[in-house]
């Protein structure tokens, strides 16, 4: 299932983009969603772009009360690599939760566009659900995939928008 999302910030776009790059781990703390964010590696290539990986915890404030129950820690725990293009103002990242392993694939890319003397953050991604890839999820139903797809995309916009909204607060308090 794909998914896009724009936000616009009054900062210049340097700014958001190296806050973004360098700072995610104040930057996301104040969100629900994230118990914590932890940088597990950064890695500079001579092309000019940075690799990071990011642990994230997320909480369960955010699933409706009716999943919360279902949910297991496990599957509140991913890793984000990030791809930092500072030549295309972009970011391209993959997502991977250790709990669903090969059952799901999850990426997409940041693009940090110049809008007068502020940034607009075009988001794009997808989110796939395959658990015929996974021997222990075999028995899902392929009739519950789009289901599944659906609801774990409507946990990651609000989670997308709630971060672009973060940057730019961390950065009026910042100022």
């Amino acid at each position: 299932m794909d998914f896009s999302h724009s936000e616009r910030t009054h900062h210049p776009r340097d700014l958001v983009f190296r806050t973004h790059r360098d700072e995610l781990e104040a930057v996301v703390a104040s969100l629900d969603a994230v118990g914590r964010v932890e940088l597990r590696s950064r890695t500079q290539h001579a092309s000019g772009q940075l690799e990071q990986l990011h642990r994230w915890h997320g909480t369960k404030a955010t699933l409706p009360v009716f999943l919360r129950p279902f949910v297991p820690e496990n599957l509140l725990v991913w890793q984000q690599t990030t791809t930092w293009d500072p030549t295309g103002w972009r970011a391209d990242w993959e997502i991977d939760v250790p709990g669903l392993g090969a059952a799901m694939e999850c990426r997409g890319h940041n693009l940090y566009v110049e809008q007068g003397t502020g940034t607009q953050i075009d988001i794009a991604g997808f989110f796939r659900f395959m658990p015929d890839r996974v021997p222990e999820m075999a028995a899902v139903p392929s009739s519950t995939v789009p289901v599944v797809e659906r609801t774990v995309v409507s946990l990651i916009l609000p989670l997308i928008k709630q971060s672009g909204a973060a940057v730019a607060s961390y950065l009026d308090k910042r100022r």
